[in-house]
Formats: structure tokens, C-alpha cells, sequence
């Protein structure tokens, strides 16, 4: 299951708080929005597949133009994916296979970055 973003202020707390080893990927859809309709079930065995590398939520647009608008979301459904509370990619309207690899991607980046400067701080320490 992907779980929903319940608000602005929720938004913010997730990317704040999502800073260990596994990036973030922030769907934003609208149930009227065709492509989304017909994606979700691929979306859904993706995020249950991946759970071990990333975070999987999901922002209704229609309900959170906030965040839309902050965003800069214009076109339905996109994908943000964040490491270390910055956006690091943009996937718009994705095949899953072109989804999944982006993600994989990032992760293996995020990974190395998130070991190295922990073993950094442990040095220091």
C-alpha cells in the first residue's frame, strides 16, 4: 500500500524526516487522471517490491494544490523522487520499467553517499 499525504505540513514532516539510507518517491495523481487509473496497479506491486529501497507515497492534487503549486506539478501522474529532503529527479507519466530504474538508480547513488558520510561522522567522532 502507498499511503496517502494527508496535508502540506504532513508533506513537509515526511521529507524532513526521510534522511537514512532509502530515498523517498512522492506520487502525485488525480483519480480523475486516466493515466494514473491505469498505472495504479503496476505503481502498487512496484512499491511493494521496492519497500527495501525507498519510501512510497502518493498526493492528490486535486485535494493538496498547495502542494501542487509548490511543486510545480503540471502534468499527471509525476513522480518526485527525493534523497536527503531535496528532489533529485522528476519522472513524468512513466512506463514502470523506466519508473523502477530511475529508482534504482538513485538508490545504488543515494546508498553509497548516505555509507560514505556516516563513516565520515563515525571518523570525527
Amino acid at each position: 500500500m502507498i499511503e496517502e499525504i494527508k496535508s502540506q505540513a504532513h508533506y513537509e514532516e515526511l521529507i524532513e524526516s526521510h534522511r537514512d539510507e532509502r530515498i523517498m518517491v512522492v506520487l502525485f495523481y488525480a483519480n480523475w487522471c486516466g493515466p494514473y487509473k491505469s498505472s495504479i496497479p503496476s505503481v502498487t506491486r512496484l512499491a511493494k517490491e521496492l519497500v527495501d529501497k525507498c519510501f512510497f507515497y502518493k498526493l492528490n492534487v486535486t485535494e493538496h494544490d498547495d502542494v501542487t503549486r509548490l511543486c510545480q506539478i503540471i502534468v499527471l501522474p509525476t513522480y518526485l523522487i527525493y534523497a536527503d529532503a531535496k528532489v533529485i529527479d522528476i519522472v513524468v507519466s512513466p512506463g514502470m520499467e523506466k519508473l523502477r530504474n530511475k529508482i534504482e538508480f538513485h538508490q545504488k547513488q543515494h546508498r553509497r553517499h548516505y555509507f560514505h558520510k556516516q563513516k565520515l561522522l563515525a571518523g570525527k567522532m
